[in-house]
């Protein structure tokens, strides 16, 4: 439950980000990542696409700087978006990213 929980922050912080996209500047930060950061993940996070891609490089670097408790009050909004929460919690693992081992919304 704790992987999908943070998989779901992930995906929220993308949705945030493709929503507020025409208002955001390059360099814009959604907690503590830039939307263009966001956008390289949104690949891996995808619904109904298979083979799903893994997160790229840049992507892990972005979701490395991430205000994780910012993102659990966008975790509702996931599947508006095209972005399947099971995958966005998958990202932590696939980006090896240690510090959100124990992290809870």
């Amino acid at each position: 439950m704790e992987s999908y929980t943070k998989l779901a922050i992930v995906a929220i912080v993308l949705v945030a980000t493709l929503v507020t996209e025409p208002m955001a500047t390059n360099g814009y930060k959604i907690c503590g990542v830039t939307t263009d950061g966001l956008k390289t993940c949104q690949p891996a996070v995808a619904k109904n696409v298979d083979p799903l891609p893994s997160p790229t490089p840049d992507c892990c670097a972005a979701l490395g700087d991430a205000d994780m408790s910012c993102f659990c009050k966008y975790e509702d909004m996931l599947g508006n978006f095209n972005i399947d929460p099971k995958h966005a919690m998958e990202l932590p693992a696939k980006c090896q990213l240690k510090k959100w081992s124990n992290f809870h919304c």
